[in-house]
């Protein structure tokens, strides 16, 4: 069980409560004795909807540490706890009375030409065209082996976390955060057989700029990572480092997915 000494809170700027939750937990901590450090936290507190959850699940994934998402909006799919519960919610997870869900990251590395980089998601990798007058020109390979070459709006890589994103928009399936796979995912795909993959967690899936003159972006978890030209080769598979997040006695994934699509009981 990971002890707390240090606590991060990452929150939305456009949200009114965030400021006064945040001074609120700000002020429980000290009681505790807790730290509040950006820098090598041992729990990340995301205060805002699912897209806080997004950029805080990067400082939490990079320190090793818990996160908890805390709903400051309509429904957070990722978000664990309502505003009125996040002091009980800290304070339960101070006393060590919660769950670990370890979630499947995403590590993406890129080559073109001379530039290279590296970066981690936790919902999807996506290439997509960066021109909304033209395609893109996608060649796609799976554990080495070629899979199609096809112009497209763009193609997605997911973790089940992602299932229920951009992913599912494009057709994809929903997929148990409990289950080890990717879900590869062409968007508006300009071939007769465009389904979504679900492919093994430990497969590689190797994504290149065809054609002359392609310009598109990758995108991850919703935000730009770089802008790619032809030739360049993206490779996205499982990170070897799960994110940790926090459950307590919230609804489970069956009930918020029903929640969130609007199912029928």
């Amino acid at each position: 069980m990971t002890e707390v000494r240090r606590m991060a809170l990452v929150t939305h700027d456009g949200k009114p409560l965030a400021a006064e939750l945040r001074q609120r937990l700000g002020e429980i901590a000290s009681e505790r004795g807790i730290d509040i450090d950006d820098g090598e936290p041992d729990l990340v507190v995301a205060l805002g909807g699912d897209g806080t959850v997004l950029r805080a699940a990067q400082l939490a994934h990079a320190a090793n540490a818990l996160l908890l998402g805390v709903n400051l909006g309509t429904l957070g799919y990722l978000t664990e706890v309502e505003a009125a519960s996040a002091g009980e919610a800290i304070s339960s997870i101070l006393d060590g009375a919660f769950e670990v869900d370890e979630r499947m990251m995403l590590a993406c590395d890129l080559t073109d030409g001379d530039r290279s980089g590296s970066f981690v998601g936790l919902n999807e990798v996506l290439v997509e065209r960066a021109s909304s007058r033209r395609l893109v020109r996608l060649e796609v390979s799976v554990g080495g082996e070629s899979l199609a070459a096809f112009n497209a709006d763009g193609v997605i890589v997911a973790t089940p976390t992602g299932s229920t994103a951009y992913a599912l928009s494009a057709g994809g399936p929903i997929v148990s955060p409990r289950a080890s796979c990717l879900v590869l995912a062409p968007v508006n795909a300009h071939m007769i057989f465009d389904r979504p993959f679900v492919l093994a967690a430990d497969e590689v899936v190797q994504i290149s700029l065809g054609g002359h003159d392609q310009q598109a972006s990758l995108v991850l978890d919703g935000h730009e990572g770089s802008e790619v030209t032809s030739g360049c080769l993206i490779r996205v598979g499982r990170h070897p480092q799960p994110l940790r997040l926090v459950r307590l006695s919230g609804p489970g994934f069956i009930e918020r997915l029903r929640t969130k699509l609007g199912l029928p009981r």
